[in-house]
């Protein structure tokens, strides 16, 4: 180990022993011819100036230049370097001819640093002189990489960076004690073993009072990273522009692009594409020849810098428009637009569009939403322009929900061609979907009145949580109130859905709901709740058939927040039926489709209120009370989310005997739903909820007030289910026979299969047991096929035993 100036030169013996003897050879009067190999970095200059360092101490005359400076610039730069310190200005064998006649006087030592960098008449030169050299007394010794011989003939001195051992005496000579593994290590990690930027990064460490030890591995990670973008810059300078010119294509492109189209961007003339690739591993800066990328560790920004912004601007385009035209992956392409101008070609929008789905389907939704704002940056038709932002909107909702919902809003007030309609209300069915009702309310108020799809949109108005509390003539939406009759299919569902919840004309409102379904509605949303009114008049197969159609045209449309509304009202309907165990899929998916966390807080609660249900029914109360506990009260909004999240509150308190609290929360339900004239059992029947609890806590007479009153609305709505639940109920808090009867008769042929199972077992309860034996068979037979633990268990409970 030797050291010179601040370097010490470390797992340099045998080259150091070759440089030396070669020294003391010439002053013998023997010739040598000698290439330092290696890559930037890995100390060629310092092994270089060693040798000369030994030579002017031998009383040897030394004449250097060195490859890439400025001051070479040009054919025969190194000639003209040389033969200037001696005061002359011959070329060409005259110049060789009189570095020999100097030689035969007196020892020669001529040294060249970055022969791989010199201009090709002066490496002719050197070659020249090899085969002169070796009749005087005369070293040639050169730096260069093992790809480009200089003198031929001459002996190879490979230099490779340094060792984990290496590294580690380097870092006991700069601290003066040793490290430990760790910290060697990571040193190794950051700089590859390269004494360019190993040494550099040492002084730092040392300049802030690192301790080589394990624990200052983070520390050393950021002070490496500005080393090596030094390191960089520095190595930008030495290179030829061309060379640099390809590594800035290199930088950009990235390693999927095909290196030969790499040499097409970087225009090379005077170098070709393989001794450019050279250089640049050699310098550190790039790795694999055949599939080129920056090293780890060098940054973009350092490789770019000092080129002008609109040369990027124009390499970046450049570079899509040839990678488009040859096939190049289409990711790659779209990551080249970003930072390009807009083109205004046909293929850009498609292009980028496609590989923002790609993304979204990826669950990489920030990078689908770069590529689409870029895609909005090329002029396109208005309907293309709103499916962008409708596209836009949709993926952001996944990482900026907030955001994307300010987008949808702007786009339904901005005015619009009417071709544009469609785009506009797949924008309201997302904006609804997400939940946040009091935006959904202002939009809507101020939808300009010369949009043709105005109506249509507008009609979500009257389902935006409070809205259906207002009034024409004192709500602030200038519009009228929706229409009696309706054939509006975009009016019809929400229309249907209106009147349900007021319980009244099942008929008129069955056919309305069938418009929406059959026409069908563009507007989903109003689809949706034309399948909830059919549901509550016991239509549930129609109901989930039209679900099913509004779910798949959703993921068609890539409508993300419509998607799990309808999966958990299809859930809803599912579980009614006595379908749990699809019930609860759907629950599941929709909390996958859409990350709960992604909803807005008014609408979370709706959400989970379901799931809780879904679980209530399939006797899962562990979990209900799970799900029940992630919702403090203080969380929870005023509407429509926070009334039907105490629903299920109410419901899960009356089946673990919590009797006080499931009349306070089926009290609380019944005040919001009254306010809002909802009187219809078939929406929320909190009545046989506060019944039973009221009748199990000995309040009978309040108790049979409210279900009769939930009877007589039954009987005014005329759905089956829902006279005969109010019938169940009657016949738990008035008694008698008849009510159960009646009951099972309304449910012979029902789709809500649970509920004639509990109208069987209730009424096996009170006959004789001759009678109640078919009757609890029945219901045994049910609970097991839908498999409703609950029921199994009262099942057994009046003796029924599963046969094999």
């Amino acid at each position: 180990m030797s050291r010179e100036g601040t370097i010490v030169l470390v797992e340099r013996d045998a080259a150091l022993t070759v440089l030396e003897r070669s020294v003391r050879m010439l002053a013998s009067g023997r010739s040598s011819l000698l290439e330092i190999c290696g890559h930037r970095g890995t100390g060629r200059t310092a092994v270089l100036d060693h040798a000369v360092n030994l030579a002017l101490r031998g009383d040897v005359t030394v004449l250097t230049a060195a490859g890439g400076c400025a001051a070479l610039n040009g054919s025969g730069g190194v000639v003209a370097e040389l033969m200037s310190q001696l005061h002359r200005d011959d070329r060409g064998p005259a110049a060789i001819g009189a570095l020999v006649e100097l030689a035969r006087r007196t020892p020669v030592l001529i040294a060249v640093d970055d022969a791989d960098l010199v201009d090709p008449e002066s490496l002719a030169w050197l070659a020249s002189l090899a085969g002169r050299a070796v009749q005087v007394p005369m070293v040639v010794v050169v730096v260069t990489d093992a790809r480009l011989p200089v003198l031929p003939g001459a002996t190879t001195v490979p230099l490779r960076p340094l060792g984990h051992d290496g590294v580690s005496v380097l870092v006991t000579s700069r601290f003066g004690r040793p490290g430990d593994d760790e910290f060697a290590g990571a040193l190794h990690h950051h700089t590859g073993g390269r004494p360019a930027t190993l040494w550099p990064l040492l002084d730092r460490c040392a300049e802030d009072d690192l301790e080589p030890v394990g624990a200052s591995t983070d520390a050393v990670a950021g002070i490496a990273a500005e080393v090596l973008a030094d390191y960089t810059t520095r190595a930008i300078r030495s290179l030829p522009a061309e060379v640099v010119d390809l590594l800035r294509v290199i930088a950009v492109c990235g390693p999927s692009f095909p290196v030969d189209l790499m040499g097409v961007l970087a225009r090379l003339r005077t170098i070709s594409l393989g001794r450019a690739l050279e250089l640049l591993a050699g310098a550190g800066l790039v790795t694999d020849q055949s599939k080129p990328e920056l090293t780890a560790g060098i940054r973009l920004s350092r490789v770019l810098e000092g080129m002008p912004a609109q040369e990027r601007e124009d390499l970046h385009t450049r570079a899509a428009r040839l990678g488009h035209q040859c096939a190049v992956p289409p990711s790659e392409v779209a990551r080249l637009l970003a930072a390009a101008s807009p083109l205004g070609e046909p293929w850009v929008v498609p292009l980028l569009r496609a590989v923002a789905r790609d993304e979204v389907d990826g669950d990489r939704p920030a990078e689908a939403v770069g590529h689409l704002r870029r895609a909005l940056a090329e002029p396109v038709e208005p309907v293309v322009r709103a499916e962008l932002v409708l596209d836009l909107a949709v993926a952001e909702c996944a990482v900026a929900p907030a955001a994307a919902d300010r987008r949808l809003a702007r786009m339904l007030l901005e005015a619009q061609p009417p071709e544009c309609g469609d785009v506009r209300l797949a924008a309201a069915d997302q904006l609804w979907g997400r939940g946040d009702a009091a935006l959904l309310r202002r939009t809507l108020t101020a939808v300009r009145s010369g949009q043709g799809d105005r109506d249509a949109v507008t009609s979500l108005y009257w389902i935006a949580d409070d809205a259906p509390v207002e009034t024409p003539e004192l709500g602030i939406l200038d519009t009228a109130e929706l229409p009696v009759a309706c054939g509006n299919p975009d009016h019809a569902g929400v229309a249907a859905w209106m009147w349900t919840c007021q319980g009244v004309d099942a008929e008129h409102t069955r056919a309305t709901a069938r418009i929406a379904l059959e026409a069908p509605a563009k507007l989903l949303t109003s689809r949706l709740f034309g399948c909830l009114s059919l549901a509550a008049l016991d239509d549930a197969a129609d109901a989930v058939a039209g679900l099913d159609q509004v779910i798949a045209e959703a993921r068609r449309r890539r409508l993300t927040t419509v998607v799990p509304q309808a999966l958990m009202m299809r859930a809803k309907v599912r579980a009614m039926t006595g379908d749990l165990d699809n019930a609860a899929a759907d629950m599941e998916q929709a909390q996958s489709a859409y990350p709960l966390e992604n909803l807005h807080p008014d609408a979370r609660p709706i959400m989970i209120a379901a799931d809780m249900l879904v679980n209530i029914e399939r006797g899962r109360l562990d979990r209900a009370i799970e799900l029940s506990a992630t919702q403090p009260d203080e969380r929870i909004g005023f509407g429509y989310a926070r009334t039907f999240f105490t629903f299920a509150r109410a419901v899960l308190a009356l089946v673990t005997g919590d009797l006080s609290e499931a009349v306070a929360r089926a009290d609380e339900c019944g005040r919001w739903m009254l306010s809002r004239q909802w009187v219809n059992p078939a929406v929320l029947p909190w009545r046989s909820v506060a019944a039973a609890a009221l009748a199990a806590t000995g309040d009978h007479e309040r108790a049979a007030r409210v279900c009769t009153r939930d009877l007589e609305l039954a009987q005014r709505w005329g759905a089956p289910s829902t006279i005969a639940r109010a019938h169940l109920s009657c016949a738990a808090v008035i008694g008698g026979e008849a009510h159960l009867r009646e009951a099972v008769r309304l449910l012979a042929d029902s789709p809500f299969r649970l509920l004639r199972a509990t109208a069987l077992l209730e009424l096996a309860q009170v006959v004789d047991p001759a009678s109640a034996a078919p009757m609890i068979t029945e219901a045994a037979e049910i609970a097991v096929l839908c498999r409703s633990a609950p029921l199994v268990q009262r099942a057994r409970g009046l003796g029924w035993e599963p046969t094999a």
